[in-house]
């Protein structure tokens, strides 16, 4: 401690007032902040390890000429056992996102942008840090090897897997165990690999800044193992999805230092995932079967529902080891906790009808200038009461503004003070307190009835404010969960603004395909002179009928591909305006098929980051698109399907997960799966199907843009998207979706066109 001080001394001139210890972490170092004279700190560090100290300062100087955001080593001593650096502070990213850990991975848009802006910074010091670094001064190796990669499975095989008591081949998985070292190590890997890249290893200045400390046990690696450790953290509980908007921000950002085959990198990902998640493992075994520490053994749980979840998600290419880990996850002492459903307001369907029926007396209703001009954009405020109401700048008059001011104040408390509404601490507060919710039962039935008129009438703007004394607390937590709420109702565009906070947000519309562009063989000769979507069917083209379907379900922005008597169906939807932003892909040049389509369309929907509806333009049928696409939230694909009889089924597990397709007249089979590919002899069924699901496609699916990145292995122009999902389902999870009670009508494959085309309303066609 003498020589710490006396180190401080000697380079700042100043006398040591105070030296506080600071808690550690699993490290032998101890770590103290030391305060000068004029009030100034930094950090110092004592070790016992000589080489880990050398590395850790040659890093650090390393990683601050290259201008990287890590604490400056400004002083080491001459043996080597003590140095200081730059100080940081005592807010880590770990502590940071606390409130969401607590709350089981629901983190507030605060939080999840700590985490975006700390992952997009991984690349920098990944790359820009390896250049011009002297691996050979990384401790304790300059690289990662077979040996490394074997000592941490192994680690988890003597401190894990044995405490389990599960029975397992020794010879086998030590085999599976070799294979899986050299599939690691030939992963492509010039970058600096942090190795231990979590949020407790990042620190944040005054400004919300990230700063990366603790790398001295890095060396040269792939890049994925870091994404690997920070995005499969077992405490962290990220979601699925959150974790697929923080894999696409980092590889957005690694695209600017290196070039990046995305499918590569994705599957070299999930052999790291395989690798951390088993490497932690033994880390909590140790630590918590063994030195019994409390904190690791709570950690389990979580970690192996992150392996379970990545053993269905088929991130295990080893049989044996693949087998020995699906039976430790369904040990007893391992079984899940029930799962508590997330609350979602139910699906609302605006209603068709005309809203101007007037009396016989008064003659026919006009329309208002305001009505049919659009897309209804809503837009929610907070705001403190001593700073005014928000402008509207819409003109419109400023909406509604509502006075959270009675309900009781978090912001009186010190706990509270510094937090917001969008913090978890706030959160819980209020919602245990119950009057903001009292309060916003009331807001809710007054705006779902503003908005629903609003949808009706095609008008373009509605405005919501929400005012207490400091715009800090009430009105944030109130603005924040009428916009969700009204999101997730009427899937609409909503933009929310805590104005004196400083954060914003959109909400996207619910976006929407609709496949328009066939030939209409079986219509013909109608479709001889017009496009199968301007048939008309029950006194409206299916094109209207599809529009309005979406419409009703929440969908606003639409995207139709066009190429058979293209013309007539952008003048049709240029004079028939619904309230709706329609864009076209034009396939004029050549009919793409319905993967080809989605492909080539790709950059008109790739904003529609949480997914878009996929609907096809003959397809009729009581399907509850609103529900679809609630269920689809988070996964790659959904494809609604039915029971009705078909010579070509697509074949599902037990969980709804798509495995493959049959024609069960010919025998034929599709499927990435070994056991489930065709049979040798024709027209023979492979018995292996037996054991799925068979269920007709819909028409109508659901797709999550994180799915374009497979469309690389498909250069040719035209293919089927039934071909696609089966190319990409033991990859990415495609999922059925059923809906009890389903009717529908495939027009292009009416048995009588006649009868289709003399029907006098829909439900006729759908009994």
């Amino acid at each position: 401690m003498e020589l710490l001080k006396k180190l401080y001394i000697e380079h700042t001139g100043l006398d040591v007032v105070s030296c506080d210890e600071i808690p550690g972490s699993g490290s032998n170092r101890k770590y103290y902040r030391l305060r000068g004279s004029d009030g100034s700190t930094l950090i110092g560090a004592i070790g016992t390890s000589l080489d880990e100290n050398h590395s850790f300062c040659y890093l650090a100087r390393h990683f601050t000429e290259r201008k990287l955001p890590v604490p400056a080593v400004v002083a080491q001593s001459p043996d080597g056992l003590r140095y200081l650096q730059v100080d940081l502070g005592d807010r880590s990213l770990f502590d940071a996102l606390k409130g969401g850990r607590d709350a089981g991975g629901r983190y507030t848009q605060t939080e999840k942008q700590l985490l975006h802006r700390t992952i997009s910074l991984l690349p920098k010091i990944q790359i820009t840090g390896a250049r011009g670094l002297d691996f050979k001064k990384c401790y304790p190796q300059e690289a990662l090897d077979e040996t490394n990669v074997l000592f941490d499975l192994n680690y988890f095989k003597y401190c894990f897997l044995k405490t389990s008591g599960l029975d397992f081949h020794e010879l086998k998985l030590e085999a599976a165990f070799r294979l899986m070292a050299g599939d690691i190590v030939a992963i492509p890997g010039e970058a600096f690999m942090y190795r231990d890249f979590q949020a407790r290893n990042v620190m944040l200045d005054k400004d919300g800044n990230p700063y990366f400390i603790d790398f001295q046990g890095g060396r040269r690696g792939p890049v994925q193992y870091d994404v690997a450790s920070f995005l499969w953290q077992a405490s962290a509980r990220y979601s699925k999805s959150l974790r697929e908007e923080l894999i696409q921000t980092y590889i957005t950002s690694l695209k600017q230092y290196i070039e990046v085959n995305t499918k590569q990198f994705r599957q070299n990902l999930k052999l790291c995932v395989l690798f951390r998640l088993l490497q932690v493992l033994g880390a909590y075994g140790f630590r918590g079967y063994f030195e019994r520490k409390k904190h690791f053994l709570e950690s389990i749980p979580s970690a192996i529902q992150n392996l379970r979840d990545l053993l269905q998600d088929g991130g295990c290419p080893y049989p044996y080891l693949r087998d020995v880990l699906t039976r430790m996850v369904e040990l007893p002492q391992f079984a899940p906790e029930p799962e508590k459903p997330m609350q979602r307001a139910d699906g609302f369907k605006i209603t068709e009808n005309n809203p101007y029926v007037s009396h016989p007396e008064d003659g026919p209703a006009t329309f208002s200038r305001y009505d049919g001009n659009g897309p209804l954009v809503v837009r929610v405020f907070s705001f403190s009461y001593r700073k005014g109401v928000p402008e509207d700048t819409s003109g419109n008059g400023g909406g509604y503004v509502f006075d959270c001011r009675s309900t009781h104040n978090p912001g009186r408390y010190e706990p509270y003070k510094q937090l917001t509404g969008l913090d978890e601490p706030v959160i819980r507060f209020l919602e245990d307190d119950g009057e903001i919710l009292t309060f916003l039962e009331s807001v809710y039935k007054l705006a779902d009835a503003h908005v629903q008129r609003y949808l009706q009438r095609g008008f373009t703007s509605l405005m919501f404010s929400f005012g207490c004394t400091g715009g800090q607390h009430r009105s944030v937590y109130s603005a924040q969960h009428l916009a969700e709420h009204i999101h997730y109702k009427y899937g609409i565009e909503v933009h929310v603004f805590h104005r004196e906070q400083g954060i914003s947000t959109i909400f996207p519309a619910f976006r929407a395909m609709i496949f328009a562009a066939g030939l209409g063989t079986r219509l013909r000769p109608l479709t001889d002179t017009m496009p199968k979507a301007l048939v008309s069917v029950a006194g409206k083209p299916l094109l209207q009928h599809t529009l309005e379907k979406l419409k009703a379900s929440g969908i606003r922005d639409v995207v139709i591909n066009v190429h058979h008597f293209a013309d007539m169906i952008e003048e049709w939807v240029t004079q028939h305006p619904m309230g709706m932003n329609v864009w076209f892909s034009d396939e004029r040049e050549e009919l793409l098929e319905t993967g080809g389509g989605i492909k080539h369309a790709t950059h008109l929907l790739k904003d529609a980051t949480e997914g878009f509806l996929i609907h096809n333009v003959d397809i009729l049928s009581n399907a509850d698109l609103h529900a679809l696409q609630l269920f689809s939230r988070g996964k790659a694909a959904t494809l609604l399907v039915s029971e009705r009889e078909t010579s070509r089924y697509l074949l599902f597990d037990d969980d709804m997960r798509l495995v493959g397709w049959t024609n069960v007249q010919t025998g034929e089979v599709k499927s990435p799966y070994p056991s489930l590919q065709s049979p040798k002899r024709p027209n023979d069924q492979s018995p292996n199907i037996l054991k799925y699901h068979k269920y007709a496609f819909a028409g109508i699916h659901y797709m999550n843009p994180l799915l374009f990145a497979y469309f690389s292995e498909w250069p040719q122009k035209k293919f089927s998207i039934i071909d696609f999902y089966l190319s990409v389902c033991s990859r990415e999870p495609i999922y059925g979706y059923l809906q009890p009670g389903l009717r529908l009508v495939d027009v292009g494959k009416y048995e009588s066109a006649q009868n289709l085309l003399a029907a006098n309303d829909i439900d006729s066609l759908l009994k």
